[in-house]
């Protein structure tokens, strides 16, 4: 069944009022945050093992936990990317616009140091 993008996090929220409603429900922010790094594990481990479906699924798993922390939190998982990508968008703006008056087309070949370098300096700007 393929849905519009835009109700694939809506899917997720309502699942999660259901489940939640049956008593499959988080405690704590704890329970939900661990389920988080496992996902995490496991994404590490689809990669290293060049396995492109399971990666696929332990990202829909990490995804999906990820939204279920928003919900846990009582906070709209729409609001919060919608939010967080104009944050991003500001930082990165902010970025191109460092590396540009330091005289660099991009941040192509770079060491990760300098990414961060200029990720962290953008934080403090935008």
């Amino acid at each position: 069944m393929s849905l519009p993008k835009q109700d694939v996090i809506a899917v997720v929220v309502q699942q999660e009022k259901t489940a939640n409603a049956f008593g499959l429900s988080w405690n704590n922010i704890d329970q939900v945050l661990e389920q988080i790094h496992s996902e995490c594990d496991e994404v590490k481990q689809a990669w290293m093992n060049g396995d492109q479906e399971n990666l696929k699924e332990e990202i829909g798993d990490l995804v999906n936990a990820t939204i279920s922390l928003a919900v846990f939190c009582q906070l709209n998982p729409v609001e919060v990317l919608a939010e967080n990508n104009t944050k991003f968008q500001k930082r990165f703006d902010t970025v191109v616009s460092l590396v540009k008056a330091d005289g660099l087309e991009s941040l192509h070949g770079q060491p990760l140091e300098t990414l961060l370098g200029y990720w962290n300096k953008a934080k403090e700007i935008a």
